[in-house]
């Protein structure tokens, strides 16, 4: 149930009458993903997930967060919002939905960039405006799948072959860094999360921008990836034990 196309009757009446009690947002980012996808690529693929998971689960979707932290895509291109701004944005979007009759409150977040700033939402809900902690929840969709995760590289590059097989132009895709080979806890690895995100950090490491290999991808991988993900999110998000 998308939020802006609907009027105050129908929200009314889907609060009082249906038991709406959920809101779901999409957070994404406006970043560089190589040359064969577009800038868009973290908001198009969480508001796809977010809008399955919202009409199967009966939650109102919320318009999609285009703008994140991606600093650490310098010198390429990237519109970066100041961590505290985005902080008290989302904030402020909790407390207007709190004010009328909403409950809760999930980000479908897909960049890796926003985490540490939605790890201070709940506080600030709380110390700002009272709001519990059973409101605020955040979901990093690449967490839900069984594959490692990458940037612009098979994983990114085949989800939008199943959803935006217009927007992927694999003529102009190249490979990128590949840490699948380094073991978990080297050193290369230990090295590589500790900087990646400061300020041209992606650019250190990966040297072009992409981490993984988009000629790997396929959109029937894609399609998968995107059940898996959309299936565990639902399983979380309607388990009342993570409440």
């Amino acid at each position: 149930m998308e939020i802006k196309n609907i009027s105050q009757n129908k929200f009314s009446s889907l609060i009082k009458d249906f038991n709406f009690e959920s809101a779901i947002l999409p957070l994404g980012s406006i970043e560089q993903h190589g040359d064969h996808l577009p800038f868009s690529t973290d908001t198009l693929i969480v508001e796809h997930i977010s809008n399955i998971v919202s009409t199967k689960s009966e939650a109102f979707l919320l318009p999609s967060l285009f703008y994140g932290v991606s600093y650490e895509h310098e010198p390429l291109f990237n519109i970066s919002i100041d961590y505290n701004i985005l902080v008290d944005l989302i904030s402020c979007i909790c407390q207007s939905l709190s004010v009328h009759g909403i409950k809760r409150m999930y980000v479908i977040n897909g960049h890796h960039g926003n985490i540490g700033l939605l790890q201070y939402v709940g506080q600030n809900l709380s110390s700002k405006y009272a709001i519990n902690s059973d409101f605020f929840y955040f979901i990093n969709y690449w967490q839900m799948l069984e594959t490692g995760f990458d940037h612009a590289g098979e994983v990114e590059t085949s989800i939008m072959m199943a959803i935006h097989p217009n927007l992927v132009n694999m003529d102009l895709a190249k490979a990128g860094l590949d840490a699948k080979g380094q073991e978990v806890g080297s050193l290369y690895k230990l090295g590589t999360n500790m900087s990646i995100n400061n300020p041209a950090g992606f650019m250190k490491f990966t040297k072009n921008g992409i981490w993984g290999d988009p000629f790997k991808a396929n959109a029937t991988e894609g399609k998968k990836m995107l059940s898996q993900v959309i299936e565990k999110i639902l399983a979380l998000i309607t388990d009342y034990n993570y409440r």
